[in-house]
């Protein structure tokens, strides 16, 4: 059986492509990471979203140089962003959680006992820097200034000494990586929403390089939503992130709920509407598809951690988005189809979820029931991108009058997916409906 030590020692480092690693486009840009993942790597989530604030972190593993220190609020998916990347490049990572009763020892490591014999057993920052690897403190703005003062020599790159192990000294490998994470920038919290952190010193803030994340744009969740659970509404999933962010408004304080303004406990992280989401699908296949059913999926996902008070307060505020009669399912006659202002908004939302260029749109051309009956060439329109361009096809499939395809340099902002986008925005303007069946987007 391999211990620690074995599986780390097995980790081979190599260059990787940065683009293929994290978008599935090549770059030619070169990072540094494994050939191969270990048991401390983190496994892959193929339906995990990166949106803007992941740039920072993937530059960072692009050009290391100082730590890195992630602040942002509760549940917007800092330790989960870092996890990711690290995942792609089959990085192994040792996560400690940060807490007030931390002390420097638990980082390092100590003495145990076994067969009768004493050894040193190392510490996640000690396999770390002998290994290569990634240490991630979650919550460090939690921990004692006066334990991570300890860090200071480590953070600028010195070596380790381990004075109980007989002053044995670990110089870091050059693929060791450091990274924290925090609800506040280590200047304290002064809103009163993150009880236990504490004010960090300047000089220990100073060695880290800074960024702050938020929670992912609402294209980009709903498109995410709408990935994982097809069987859901379209509208269902863009109105649970929009009830979502008003959530975390009020466990901000910003009041965004309508006359909602006191600040409550609990808020909503991307994994918890994903689980929301999940739950609804679940009771949708019982046949639950009411009100009081949604309102149970919501107090299992995330209610139920709340006080009396604030639990009220989320159902009062989701029966404004989900009054009686709200659909948690599509039915009926032209549920293939969506038009207008929310079929453009639906394009958008699926562009952001595509990482590899590639998108195809059809748009049917509505026919009332008392009309003539259209020309083949204007029943349908298509649009398909690529990162070469977009082509446009206008008629029914095995019709086509017209095709015409504009290359990326003829693009709007040299997007394609961006061009498709707009060019569907027009038909849709001239009264044709996104067949939804039809939508594909390349994850």
């Amino acid at each position: 059986m391999n211990t620690v030590h074995d599986e780390l020692m097995a980790l081979t480092p190599c260059l990787l492509d940065a683009g293929t690693a994290f978008s599935g486009r090549p770059s030619g840009e070169q990072v540094q990471g494994y050939d191969a993942p270990c048991l401390f790597t983190p496994a892959i989530d193929e339906h995990y979203l990166f949106h803007e604030s992941s740039r920072d972190i993937a530059d960072w593993f692009l050009h290391p140089g100082e730590p890195l220190y992630l602040f942002g609020p509760a549940g917007c998916g800092k330790t989960s962003c870092i996890k990711q990347l690290a995942a792609r490049l089959n990085y192994p990572v040792f996560e400690v959680a940060g807490h007030g009763r931390l002390e420097f020892a638990d980082l390092v490591g100590h003495h145990s006992l076994s067969g009768g014999s004493v050894f040193f057993e190392y510490g996640p920052l000690a396999l770390s820097m002998s290994y290569g690897c990634l240490l991630l403190i979650n919550e460090i703005d939690m921990v004692s200034p006066e334990v991570v003062a300890g860090l200071h020599g480590v953070l600028d790159g010195s070596p380790l000494c381990i004075a109980e192990n007989g002053g044995e000294i670990l110089a870091p490998h050059p693929l060791f990586r450091f990274a924290a994470t925090a609800n506040t920038n280590g200047g304290g919290d002064d809103s009163g929403l993150y009880q236990g952190t504490q004010r960090q010193n300047l000089a220990f803030a100073d060695r880290f390089v800074l960024s702050s994340m938020s929670y992912p744009q609402p294209q980009v969740e709903t498109g995410l939503l709408h990935r994982r659970f097809p069987e859901l509404p379209r509208l269902l999933c863009r109105q649970m992130v929009e009830y979502a962010n008003d959530v975390r408004g009020l466990f901000m304080g910003e009041g965004t709920a309508g006359e909602l303004f006191q600040t409550i406990e609990v808020t909503f992280s991307t994994r918890g509407l994903v689980r929301w989401a999940e739950l609804i699908l679940r009771a949708v296949r019982n046949g639950q598809t009411d009100v009081a059913s949604l309102l149970h999926t919501l107090d299992r996902a995330l209610a139920y951690r709340a006080s009396r008070e604030t639990r009220l307060m989320l159902h009062e505020l989701a029966q404004r988005y989900f009054p009686e009669g709200a659909a948690l399912r599509d039915e009926g006659e032209g549920a293939d189809t969506l038009g207008g202002e929310a079929a453009r908004n639906h394009i958008y939302e699926m562009l952001a979820t595509s990482a590899t260029g590639r998108m195809s749109v059809v748009l049917l051309r509505e026919q009332t029931p008392d009309a003539p009956p259209l020309p083949p060439e204007e029943q349908c329109w298509r649009a398909e991108a690529t990162p070469d361009g977009v082509t446009l096809y206008q008629g029914a499939a095995g019709a086509q009058s017209q095709t015409r395809f504009v290359p990326v340099e003829s693009c709007a902002a040299r997007k394609p997916l961006l061009e498709l986008a707009q060019q569907s925005a027009k038909m849709l303007r001239k009264g044709y409906l996104l067949h939804l069946p039809s939508l594909r987007v390349d994850p």
